[in-house]
């Protein structure tokens, strides 16, 4: 009987993962932000590499282009997160989803596990391109290919897409709307982050969302990354939760 049922399970959330996955590619907002996420990626990761390139004629640096890349990782990430997780709640799309799967938290972690798989595949895409493009300006300058990258770039790209892609999660599950989520995910990372910086005795690093990638990288330190993490994470994605289990369409 356990059998059947994890079974039964299974089959639910693999068909409600199959459908969140046809809406990323279906829903005009999520399209919109994939194209502009790429073309940025584009433009910036070729800016970073031709300015490498000429203070350093001799190669073309990877890690340049590669950490400038992940700069616009942080920015789109959470907006794409928010996209899939509460663009159907705000055209109450999400009503005939339930009406389908009336069991909401198989709702709730198929739509995490497709922010996941977006975001890993976008990534994976970030890096192949920041080869090739290395690799074709280098073959067309005449110059070197600069394999300078180094485990805290790698770790950098990956935590800053890690965090981007939970908080855009929990910023969308808790608040339900996407204009508000996106909001507040660019004042946090653009305001509320740096005005923490100036906080004296460096007291305002244990509530910035960016000390959580700076551990990662190594650059930052574990308490003020664990008290930004319950605060920024741990509970608007437990607040998220909950209320996709009990909220009405509205």
């Amino acid at each position: 009987m356990l059998l059947t049922s994890s079974g039964v399970s299974t089959a639910r959330f693999t068909r409600c993962l199959h459908a969140e996955l046809r809406n990323v590619r279906t829903t005009r907002g999520i399209r919109w932000t994939l194209g502009i996420t790429v073309s940025l990626w584009v433009v910036v990761g070729a800016g970073v590499a031709a300015i490498n390139l000429l203070l350093d004629p001799g190669s073309v640096s990877i890690a340049g282009a590669l950490l400038g890349v992940g700069s616009a990782v942080t920015v789109f990430v959470p907006i794409l997160a928010i996209l899939i997780v509460a663009a159907d709640w705000q055209s109450r799309d999400v009503m005939t989803t339930f009406t389908l799967e009336p069991r909401r938290h198989i709702v709730f972690f198929a739509k995490a596990m497709t922010v996941l798989i977006v975001c890993l595949a976008l990534v994976i895409f970030a890096a192949v391109f920041v080869v090739v493009l290395a690799v074709s300006l280098a073959l067309a300058t005449g110059s070197g290919v600069g394999w300078n990258t180094d485990t805290s770039t790698v770790a950098l790209l990956l935590g800053g897409t890690a965090v981007g892609m939970i908080s855009g999660l929990a910023y969308a599950a808790a608040t339900q709307r996407v204009v508000i989520a996106i909001v507040f995910s660019l004042i946090q990372g653009f305001a509320l982050d740096p005005l923490l910086m100036l906080v004296p005795h460096g007291a305002g690093s244990w509530f910035r969302l960016a000390a959580i990638s700076e551990f990662v990288s190594g650059s930052g330190q574990l308490t003020p990354a664990i008290s930004a993490g319950v605060l920024w994470l741990v509970v608007p994605l437990t607040t998220g939760f909950v209320r996709h289990q009990r909220a009405d369409v509205q």
